[in-house]
Order: structure tokens, then C-alpha cells, then sequence
């Protein structure tokens, strides 16, 4: 057995990951047996009434895990007819990266399911989603990924599933009487969610402790806190404080075009940078008659074009810029919201770096000590930042697709 605490640092990086690759192979190699092993029919031959209870039995894993192990051999692994003529995968891409190691049995789950959560009017859109998904899964974790595919969804289908409520039209809010509280429960259109969101975010932020801690408050419990804090401030003084330089805003994200033309969607945030949803082209005229104006010019990938002034400091109307191209922390798989990030230059200012959208990346303050710590590199590439990782980190450069959903199937590989 290899004496490991005598390894160098980089080798046991290196050897970390090849043991995952070698995870997936052993994983490829599993499926190809589970599945001839229920071509054959294997079970039926030998007393088991379903191939889900040989494989309980032999391989003493739950129902769910067999499940899954029959359903993907039967996703990413080819058939045959009774002729013997080979069926292609059902999930091509999927297929390709299982096959090259690329990606573990967890993301092919993720895969299946965001796939089978498709709604049967967006089934043109599915070899694009499934491809896109596979590429983004050599590259992110499966949690990251399943956000990503519920995100890319959301944009291909706004309108979403048809909710319990035959007519949830008004917003409406309950206050139950539980224990020495009350508990709160309701229902808020997609408008509203993103005002109160608004409000909140700048009085839910993180609050460290005096000997430097960090707030012990869970998410749930730091918005529950803020919700009293904007309660209390409207019956003291009506107003809210400004949060990274400007009053907080919700922000509409919408083509000129469909702004005059009136037919389209937009795109709905919160003032964390994350995505509320679409909305249509009228009520995104109708939110603008009452609204500033930010005019971005957008490349034909998606990209924001350089604005902003040369300068060490980050203006208002670069930092803009920077939340509406990375809307957040650009590291892969972070989801961090622009508020809480740091506007890191790539080329560093002292080095002869310019502060403009094209040397500017958000990182937040975690990622950021990394970036400056570790061999982890970063460049705006086509527009976009791309993290170049150590060479014992397989699967190449990569993005992080979270904060923009709507370039979900655009942004370059």
C-alpha cells in the first residue's frame, strides 16, 4: 500500500484525481454489466422478480440504487435489436463524457432528472439541454449542476409548472399562532417577491461579531431578522439604507427591441443578482415608465461590451456593468450575490492593469484570497471570465454558468 503521508503535495493532488477517475471508469464498467445482465434477462432466470431485485440482492445496495444503475445503463449506454443492429444512447452527450471518464454516476442522475422534469411542449429544446448539461457537468458538481438545469428550464419555460392554486392572483400573507411565535406562510407574485427581496437583501447581509467571528445566523434566520429591522425602520423613518453606493433596485434586464416592440420577455432580478424570472415585454415597459435607465451594450454572444473610466477605484457605472455580467461571484460553482463580492482586477493595477470590463472579474472575499493564494488563474475570455485550475485539477478551464441563466446553451466552452 502506498505511503501517502510521504507523498509530495502536488503528487498526492494528482493521485487524488486520478482515484476519481478511476472511480468513473469503475463506474462505466458497471453499468456495461448491469445492462447486458438485464438484456439477458438475467433476473427472471434466476427467482428475482424484477432486474432492481437481483441487483439489491447481489450487489447489497437499496432499491434506489439499482434503480438508478438499470436506468442509467440504459441512458448513456448503447442497445441492440433483436438483429443485433446497435440503438445510439439515449443521452449522446452524456453517453460521450460517461465513456471518457469525464463525470460521476451523481451527475448522471442530475442529468436524467432535469431531462425528465422537461415539460413535453419544450421537448424540441431537449438535445440542446441535455448537451448542454453534459458539457457543464465535466466541469461542475452535481449540485451546482442541477441548479444550473433548473435555471435553464425556468428560461425556456417562464410561465412554469401550473401552480396547486387554481387562481393564486393575490398576493396574500398568513401569521399562525406556533409555540411563542408565529409562523408566517403566503403567496407573493413574482413582482412582489422581488420588491420584498429588494428591501430585504441590504438588512439580511452577514453581520461578524466584534472578536471578528462570523454571523452564526443561518440564511432563513438573517432574513427573518431583516423582515422585523424593514418593519421597524418604515414606523421610525421610512426609508432604507443604500447598499453598495446606490439605493437598493430591482433590476430589469430587457432589449431595446422588445422595449419598442413590445413582444418578448425580460428578465426579472433581485438585488442579489440572482434571477427572479421573466417577465413579459409589457410589464417590463410598464416597470421602466417609473424606473432609471441603464443602457448596456451587449455583443451578439451575450457579452457586455467595455464601458466605464480608467481609473484604480471601480465606478458605480463599471461595477454595474461587472453584477450584470458575472451577476455574482464568477468563481465555478459559486453562487455568492454581487453585493458580497470584491471587483478583482485580472491584470493587477500595480502591474500595469486597467480598471475596465475587460481586466475585472467579482470573486467573493473566499474565492478571491484564492485566486490570490493558489495556482488557480483567471482571463476574460470571448467577454466572459475563465478559470484556468491547477494541472492536477482534470476537466480544462472553466465558467460558472449559475448567475446567468440566460445565456444558458451561449457562453462559450
Amino acid at each position: 500500500m502506498t505511503q501517502w503521508w510521504q507523498a509530495s503535495d502536488s503528487d498526492l493532488l494528482h493521485a487524488l484525481g486520478a482515484a476519481q477517475t478511476r472511480l468513473n471508469a469503475a463506474y462505466v464498467e458497471m453499468l456495461a454489466l448491469v445492462r447486458e445482465v438485464d438484456s439477458r434477462g438475467l433476473a427472471g432466470k434466476h427467482g428475482f422478480v424484477t432486474g432492481i431485485e437481483l441487483l439489491r440482492c447481489t450487489q447489497n445496495i437499496t432499491k434506489a440504487d439499482a434503480r438508478r444503475r438499470l436506468d442509467a445503463a440504459s441512458d448513456v449506454l448503447p442497445g441492440r435489436t433483436v438483429s443485433g443492429q446497435e440503438i445510439p444512447a439515449r443521452l449522446p452527450a452524456t453517453a460521450r463524457a460517461v465513456a471518457e471518464h469525464a463525470i460521476s454516476a451523481e451527475h448522471v442522475v442530475v442529468i436524467a432528472g432535469m431531462l425528465a422534469s422537461l415539460p413535453p411542449h419544450l421537448d424540441r429544446h431537449r438535445p440542446a439541454l441535455e448537451a448542454d448539461l453534459a458539457r457543464h457537468a465535466r466541469k461542475l458538481d452535481p449540485a451546482a449542476l442541477r441548479k444550473v438545469g433548473k435555471r435553464a428550464i425556468e428560461m425556456l419555460d417562464p410561465d412554469g409548472p401550473k401552480p396547486r392554486d387554481a387562481d393564486p392572483s393575490r398576493t396574500r400573507l398568513s401569521l399562525c399562532e406556533q409555540g411563542t411565535g408565529y409562523a408566517i406562510s403566503g403567496w407573493l407574485d413574482r413582482e412582489a417577491t422581488a420588491i420584498l427581496r429588494t428591501a430585504l437583501s441590504p438588512l439580511a447581509a452577514p453581520v461578524p461579531a466584534e472578536d471578528g467571528a462570523p454571523d452564526p445566523r443561518s440564511i432563513a434566520e438573517r432574513q427573518g431578522d431583516a423582515l422585523v429591522q424593514l418593519a421597524r425602520r418604515m414606523l421610525d423613518t421610512s426609508t432604507l439604507p443604500s447598499e453598495a453606493g446606490h439605493r437598493p433596485h430591482v433590476t430589469v434586464t430587457v432589449p431595446l427591441t422588445v422595449l419598442e416592440n413590445r413582444l418578448g420577455m425580460g428578465l426579472l432580478g433581485f438585488a442579489d443578482g440572482t434571477l427572479a424570472g421573466t417577465i413579459a415585454a409589457e410589464d417590463a415597459r410598464r416597470l421602466a415608465c417609473d424606473a432609471h435607465v441603464a443602457c448596456v451594450v451587449i455583443g451578439g454572444r451575450g457579452e457586455l461590451l467595455d464601458i466605464g473610466r480608467n481609473s484604480r477605484v471601480v465606478p458605480r457605472g463599471l461595477r454595474r456593468a461587472l453584477a450584470q455580467r458575472d451577476g455574482g461571484c464568477a468563481f465555478p460553482g459559486c453562487e455568492c450575490p454581487p453585493q458580497w463580492t470584491d471587483a478583482h482586477h485580472v491584470v493587477h493595477w500595480a502591474d500595469g492593469g486597467v480598471t475596465a470590463l475587460h481586466n475585472l472579474v467579482l470573486l467573493c472575499p473566499r474565492h478571491h484570497t484564492t485566486l490570490h493564494s493558489s495556482e488557480w488563474e483567471v482571463t476574460i475570455t470571448d467577454g466572459f471570465p475563465l478559470f484556468h485550475p491547477p494541472p492536477w485539477v482534470s476537466g480544462g478551464p472553466r465558467r460558472n454558468p449559475l448567475h446567468r441563466a440566460d445565456l444558458f446553451g451561449r457562453t462559450p466552452t
